[in-house]
């Protein structure tokens, strides 16, 4: 537990990223973007800030207003792991919250063996004054820059953005 939250790990929790990234249009406001990270919420392991104490292991019973946070997770190796969605709700940012479920997310991968996490976010050639946010957080929590890619995404170049564990 930490504050006035706890963190848990669950899987399909759509419900509640949809929620998380309707509050975020500046750094979710593109629907087809939106609709899969909602969709990812049901394939990757989910790992919820949760402002009820008495919350179960699974989180899957906690109602959607009560998710403060969602990480979602993409390990698609045995010793690398993606940040595939972070996001906490916009009354909550700066409170810890969202350093909270990247720590989480590493204690379990470091028991797992696993080596190295990475994140993908909006490049900064894009200037974009929100994600010079995002990119700050993630070099705060330790991750480090290793390179953008131009054409990885459509209109938007990617930073790729990696963490030893």
């Amino acid at each position: 537990m930490s504050g006035t939250y706890t963190v848990v790990r669950t899987l399909g929790r759509a419900d509640a990223a949809h929620d998380i990234l309707e509050e975020l249009p500046e750094w979710f406001g593109i629907d087809r973007f939106t609709h899969e990270y909602v969709d990812a919420a049901a394939r990757f392991p989910n790992y919820l800030a949760v402002a009820s104490p008495s919350v179960g292991a699974d989180g899957g019973a906690v109602p959607a207003d009560d998710v403060l946070g969602v990480l979602l997770l993409d390990q698609r190796y045995p010793t690398s792991a993606e940040v595939h969605l972070l996001a906490v709700r916009r009354k909550h940012h700066r409170s810890g919250i969202g350093r909270t479920l990247v720590r989480r997310v590493e204690d379990d991968l470091r028991g797992q063996g696993v080596r190295l996490l990475s994140v993908k976010t909006l490049g900064p050639s894009a200037h974009d004054p929100g994600f010079d946010q995002t990119r700050a957080f993630y070099g705060a929590c330790g991750f480090h820059p290793v390179e953008e890619f131009p054409d990885l995404w459509a209109d938007d170049p990617c930073l790729l953005m990696v963490k030893p564990l």
